[in-house]
């Protein structure tokens, strides 16, 4: 039995967690923004130890990103299971439209199998949350009441199959006094309907609220000293900050948990920054005099089961494995992401190769560029590329390896063939913001054997690696910070990008792991 683990439990843009236990599996759904596929999918028999599973929006009929802007798409989204079937709803926020889409189990469990039709309801807000009872089905979401800009709480009674509204909205709750109120989940218990927030802010007044109601439809309240239920909004020296956006649920042993999001902002100097994004982070729960009880009342970075034996028992021993992606299957990693739609005919995968092939567009255009990449999970953590140099061709563009927070920020280390001298250029690109600077750092003969980017609290360092040497440059992690862009959607991602139709980047191998 293991007495103790360490949050995040899922690391890297993994936020608005939603979370529901199936036939003894777990199942995780995250908010995915502009990056494809769409809602974020995992697995866990112990709670501790995921396996990414493939997103649910693979196609425009599910939802539609390619106009979304950085830090829109799909916002919170939440996983419920209902008479055999997956239902996850979320609000695409490109479009502006609260979507919900059915899936079911494959006949070996591994994989659910997504409906390529979403269901749409014609609601005005964001967050929604779904309830099951007596054959009745409920959303709660969070919309504005006013022309002030007030938020509130509200529900409506749908139609599962049509996405029709049978009961009009209804203002369930403003809150409890924080700003932005938000995230609304449904849970029953003992005869109380408790009603699970989020509020003040996305940022370091987030908090996690709660009121309860004999009746659905409420009035919903709470007495004063109940809320906040869990935040660190007045505790800056723990590792975890900006708590909020949480579901809860119970395990295969009856046992109640709380999942919500966090961060791990990194000291720089007089400085915070993070670069990982929201987190998903995993809490028991005691019920005691009918209000939940989290932990120990303070959102830890580890977390010690000694006064909760019966929670211990369904934990597994925590692993924090390296990624290393050999592309020895047919179908992609779940965990490689693009932005906004698939790439299609632009990304080969092939036994032991993933070759990209460029296009003329760049991040800063929106679309879809030449992109693929993979969340940063560690503050401190190295991404590795091998290049296959048979299937790397630049002409008339670009490739290289590159990170970014959104597409006004990101820092890369291209390469570029010079027909006239017959030599690879290697450039340093910087976008941040509206400065745009390219440097020509390095000429050489031939192409490296790897790329990376080696991450560090206070940089990020791009290398270009040959057996015999290096050639190198630092860029201050500052710049690819939540921090820096004022957004907390979204986290950093690494990957390649290729720039130019005629170009090719070809590579056998992928790892991430921690920085030595």
């Amino acid at each position: 039995m293991n007495n103790t683990y360490q949050n995040p439990i899922v690391r890297g843009m993994y936020p608005d967690p939603s979370m529901v236990q199936v036939d003894g599996t777990y199942y995780l759904a995250n908010s995915t923004f502009e990056y494809y596929p769409g809602i974020a999918i995992s697995q866990s028999q112990d709670l501790v130890n995921w396996q990414k599973m493939p997103g649910v929006i693979r196609m425009a009929s599910q939802a539609d990103l390619t106009k979304a802007k950085s830090n829109e798409g799909i916002f919170a989204v939440n996983i419920r299971y209902h008479q055999g079937y997956f239902y996850v709803i979320t609000t695409n926020f490109s479009e502006f439209k609260t979507i919900l889409i059915k899936g079911q189990l494959s006949a070996d469990h591994q994989q659910i199998i997504w409906e390529n039709q979403r269901v749409e309801l014609d609601i005005q807000g964001i967050d929604p949350d779904l309830y099951f009872e007596a054959e009745h089905v409920y959303v709660q979401f969070t919309g504005y009441i006013d022309q002030k800009g007030t938020k509130a709480i509200q529900q409506v009674e749908i139609d599962l199959a049509t996405g029709q509204i049978l009961q009009k909205p209804k203002v369930l709750t403003l809150g409890t006094g924080g700003r932005d109120v938000e995230g609304p989940h449904i849970i029953k218990k003992n005869e109380w309907y408790y009603l699970l927030m989020a509020e003040g802010g996305t940022g370091v007044g987030h908090m996690i609220t709660m009121q309860r109601s004999h009746n659905l439809w409420g009035p919903y309240q709470a007495p004063i000293e109940i809320n906040p239920l869990f935040t660190n909004r007045d505790r800056a020296e723990e590792p975890l900050q900006n708590i909020g956006h949480a579901d809860l649920f119970q395990d295969t042993q009856g046992n109640w948990w709380l999942t919500c999001l966090g961060t791990r902002p990194s000291s720089v100097e007089f400085s915070k920054i993070t670069n990982t994004g929201r987190e998903t982070l995993l809490y028991p729960v005691i019920w005691h005099d009918d209000w939940p009880h989290i932990y120990q009342g303070v959102p830890t970075q580890t977390v010690n089961l000694d006064d909760f034996p019966d929670h211990a028992k369904v934990i597994g021993t925590q692993k924090l494995p390296d990624f290393v992606d050999n592309f020895s299957t047919a179908q992609l990693n779940p965990e490689w992401l693009t932005l906004r739609a698939n790439l299609a005919e632009r990304l080969e995968l092939t036994k032991g190769h993933l070759i990209l092939t460029g296009s003329n567009r760049k991040f800063e255009q929106l679309g879809t560029p030449s992109f693929i990449g993979i969340r940063q999970t560690e503050p401190q953590e190295e991404f590795e590329i091998s290049l296959d140099h048979k299937t790397t061709t630049l002409e008339q563009g670009q490739a290289g390896i590159v990170s970014l927070i959104n597409a006004d920020h990101y820092i890369a280390l291209m390469i570029e063939y010079d027909t006239s001298t017959k030599m690879y250029q290697f450039l340093k690109v910087v976008k941040i913001a509206d400065v745009e600077q390219t440097t020509v750092i390095a000429t050489r003969s031939t192409l490296p054997q790897q790329l990376l980017i080696k991450n560090y609290s206070d940089c990020k360092q791009f290398i270009a690696r040959w057996s015999d040497q290096d050639i190198s440059f630092k860029i201050a992690a500052l710049h690819l910070s939540n921090e820096a862009i004022a957004a907390l959607n979204t986290g950093d991602v690494e990957g390649l990008y290729a720039v130019g139709t005629a170009v090719k980047i070809g590579i056998t191998q992928v790892q991430r792991k921690l920085t030595k």
